[in-house]
């Protein structure tokens, strides 16, 4: 990025800034990137989804419960991103290695802190209240799972400065390795093949863990390549700097702490339908496997509005900015479009490439009606949320999630499911009703212009 539009344009003269063509060729790698995921998530479902509805159960409810105890570290990680991306903008090269260098620190702090919140990983199981099998085999994967954690916060941080200076590919290319190992070991550890033991719950446990310390090292190697010490001396910035630490703080705090409250509720959510039924339980993760096909590419395309609103910002480029935004905002709504219309029409389908359990497809394919119903509403959140997130404006996008999910999300559907009766499929009625209400919010929030304003 330049500090003036003549120098941006000459620097870019066939792409036009805050276009369509600008935002997917930023993109497209996220959304890749974000779909292996998705498919490494999705792989280990299925996986253990042919051993049975307890069992996969226990892998969605222990995944769920990982994945909240992760959430605030993520999300605080993730504001490397912005402040890469703005840094880029401005052409302060050194100020990218300093601002990485400390969201490695903070990745080093976290893991420590999930070291120790891995200690009550059971009482946290005893209090969610599943059933006994669900408990002991959850409990065996979330361990794993936990201890594995400094590979994630390691691919956060040094992710967020690649796209934070527009290299999107490398983290594609990182991410499909190591889910190309992960299938591979999935297939190896859960069912005993290539001469490895049969571990079931935990192989696939293991498989993960093996993959993000492939992910990790990738990540680490390219940050102290010799082509990136070149172009920001990031071998030689690795003084730890308090001032930066605050900001970054600051800014990413918020990101985290909405993250994880966000996710606990989604938890809570989780362990009242598991006291419905194991079944219940089951279809539960089918759906949220299936919806993840769409909410992580959804959120790839947010990440390009992320770093695109960071750099303008940076540029002082503000109409830039807003155009970046509304552009990733109108390709998350065709994508959920498309997304929405296979959700209605082949339900069954779906669910037979998750489980073979008849019982769980017969009640997942009613929730996953709702899921098609809120999918444009989701699109209008995340993206919107993602640009703001750019800009900086993380206070409120903190405030109206933990408002929303607890006043609203967790009372409706609990109100829905469990009080009126109306079960699994009631819950996530409540949820659709929250989810659209949200994702219109934060619209709302990116249309005004409150972030154009912020300073980092």
């Amino acid at each position: 990025m330049h500090q003036n539009e003549d120098q941006l344009n000459s620097k870019k003269p066939a792409i036009a800034p805050g276009g369509y063509r600008e935002v997917w060729m930023l993109g497209y790698p996220v959304v890749i990137t974000m779909m292996s995921r998705t498919v490494m998530m999705f792989v280990d479902t299925a996986m253990v989804g042919r051993l049975g509805a307890v069992e996969l159960a226990a892998v969605g409810f222990a995944g769920l419960l990982t994945w909240t105890l992760f959430s605030f570290f993520n999300g605080l990680l993730f504001s490397i991103n912005t402040f890469v991306a703005q840094r880029y903008g401005s052409e302060d090269r050194h100020g990218v290695a300093v601002a990485t260098w400390q969201g490695l620190y903070l990745a080093l702090g976290s893991y420590l802190v999930v070291l120790l919140l891995s200690r009550v990983a059971g009482f946290l199981f005893a209090v969610m209240n599943p059933s006994d099998e669900v408990q002991r085999l959850g409990g065996i994967y979330a361990q794993i799972r936990l201890y594995g954690g400094i590979n994630l916060f390691i691919s956060f941080g040094v992710g967020g400065f690649l796209r934070g200076i527009g290299d999107t590919q490398t983290p594609m290319w990182i991410e499909l390795v190591a889910n190309i190992i992960n299938i591979v070991l999935d297939y190896a550890l859960i069912f005993g093949h290539f001469g490895f033991p049969r571990l079931e719950v935990a192989g696939a446990a293991i498989a993960t863990v093996i993959a993000g310390i492939v992910a990790a090292i990738g990540y680490l190697a390219v940050f102290l390549s010799r082509k990136s010490d070149q172009a920001f001396k990031t071998r030689s910035s690795f003084q730890i700097n308090f001032s930066e630490l605050r900001r970054i703080l600051r800014i990413g705090a918020p990101m985290g702490v909405q993250s994880f409250l966000d996710l606990l509720s989604f938890t809570v959510f989780t362990a009242f339908i598991g006291q419905m039924s194991d079944v219940a339980l089951a279809a539960n993760t089918a759906v949220i496997t299936l919806i993840s096909t769409v909410f992580m590419p959804l959120h790839g395309i947010s990440r390009a509005a992320t770093t695109l609103v960071g750099q303008y910002i940076g540029c002082n480029q503000l109409h830039y900015a807003r155009k970046s935004g509304y552009t990733t905002i109108k390709m998350g709504i065709a994508y959920t479009l498309v997304a929405a219309v296979v959700f209605f029409t082949v339900p069954e389908w779906l669910f037979s490439l998750v489980t073979l359990d008849a019982e769980v497809v017969r009640i997942g394919k009613f929730i996953l009606y709702f899921a098609a119903i809120f999918q444009i509403a989701d699109a209008f959140g995340i993206c919107s949320v993602g640009a703001l997130e750019g800009a900086g404006d993380t206070l409120f996008t903190m405030w109206v999630g933990i408002g929303y999910a607890w006043l609203l999300f967790l009372p409706l559907a609990y109100g829905i499911g469990v009080v009126l009766g109306y079960g699994v499929v009631g819950a996530w009625g409540g949820a659709t009703v929250y989810i659209i209400i949200l994702g219109l919010t934060y619209f709302l929030r990116f249309r005004g212009n409150r972030w154009e304003r912020m300073q980092i």
